[in-house]
């Protein structure tokens, strides 16, 4: 395996969060494994098992910290077992029919044993560099394992957080220098790096990001329409200020909520629970959406690119890389904190998504001619 610059079709092995069945991980996943095959590649996905994020996706997931929280956990398994069941069977199946997967590892052990072949590695996107996530940087995300000779590139990868802990600045210092090429998701997440990395580091966008508008429809092309107009909600976290925003809309606009959490916890005019929805699911109901309220990175993302009204309450610990994205496209002020700043703003205020559009476009050249220059 060489790294010449000849522009031939290349191996390329991506790792990444594939065993996340949240709506962000999957799509990123499925997004980069899409473009880079596009580019004329041979992609796979390597299928990485991480327990501790494996963990909190289960069907059955029992909390064993002490008696009253197991009962607890036995109690809420029962009542949810359904609901998990079918939105995990949605996941699954959509992993199934659009991942290409290696064979399986359980751990770091079995990876560095046993190395998928290729050309090229490929790391991200989503945090994977994030260590409070993999409880610890690990050599997997960071691609210590394999030929000495393979190509090794992080795409967008996410440390997660504005700061790293001194102790670990070592650790990501010795790992991450190994890279061929270095790309992040975020602006803080390069800041971080240049501290003690001394390779050139690039911001690229989201892989969900690089595939466009008329990309996107031909996945979800088909798919049942709502018979009435809705708000589209979605929290990835327990958040005060979206309940509020969320029944603020729905107050002001009369329209009835979709939305997302297994419980239909402070929500007033709730349409229908969607929690269930598989990935493609997702995308459909965000884009046949009145407005949709959000604390998520990725239903931002799906808004932006089918041109919807839309509100984001960033994730306080998280949301830079929302901050970072409006900011390139120029449209901070859909970002909100809280109920009150959401009253000062005109909620029907249509945004001008063909200035959105060409600043999309240029980023996405951008990110596209990093990623082919790094791979050829």
């Amino acid at each position: 395996m060489d790294k010449s610059n000849n522009k031939e079709e290349k191996k390329i092995d991506i790792i990444t969060f594939q065993c996340a069945y949240n709506y962000g991980a999957i799509l990123q996943a499925f997004a980069l494994q899409k473009k880079l095959m596009e580019l004329g590649n041979e992609v796979k996905i390597i299928n990485y098992r991480n327990p501790f994020l494996e963990k909190g996706y289960r069907v059955i997931n029992l909390n064993t910290k002490n008696i009253k929280a197991l009962m607890k956990s036995i109690l809420s398994n029962i009542y949810f077992f359904k609901t998990k069941y079918k939105r995990y069977k949605n996941f699954k199946n959509f992993i199934n029919k659009n991942f290409n997967l290696t064979m399986e590892y359980k751990g770091e052990e079995e990876l560095k044993k046993d190395p998928p072949k290729a050309d090229i590695y490929v790391t991200g996107s989503d945090q994977v560099w994030n260590s409070q996530i993999t409880k610890g940087l690990q050599d997997s995300y960071t691609l210590n394992f394999g030929e000495e000779d393979v190509k090794r590139i992080s795409y967008a990868a996410s440390i997660g957080n504005s700061t790293i802990d001194s102790k670990e600045k070592k650790d990501y210092k010795d790992k991450i220098s190994k890279l061929d090429y270095i790309s992040v998701r975020e602006e803080e997440g390069k800041k971080i790096l240049e501290e003690f990395i001394e390779k050139p580091i690039e911001v690229v966008l989201d892989p969900t990001l690089l595939l466009t508008k008329e990309d996107w429809d031909s996945e979800i092309k088909g798919m049942k329409t709502e018979k009435e107009k809705y708000i589209l909600a979605y929290v990835v976290d327990p958040d005060d200020e979206y309940i509020k925003i969320v029944n603020y809309l729905s107050e002001k606009t009369g329209l009835k909520v979709i939305h997302f959490s297994r419980k239909n916890k402070g929500i007033d005019n709730i349409l229908r629970n969607a929690h269930t929805e598989g990935p493609l699911g997702f995308i459909n109901l965000i884009k046949n959406a009145e407005y949709v309220v959000a604390t998520s990175f990725h239903a931002t993302v799906f808004s932006i690119i089918f041109n919807k009204k839309f509100f984001v309450i960033p994730h306080k610990i998280t949301g830079s890389r929302v901050y970072n994205l409006l900011n390139k496209l120029e449209i901070e002020n859909r970002a909100v904190k809280d109920l009150e700043e959401f009253k000062k703003i005109d909620y029907n205020k249509e945004i001008n998504y063909e200035k959105t559009k060409k600043l999309l476009e240029t980023e996405r050249k951008k990110s596209l001619d990093w990623i082919e220059k790094a791979i050829n």
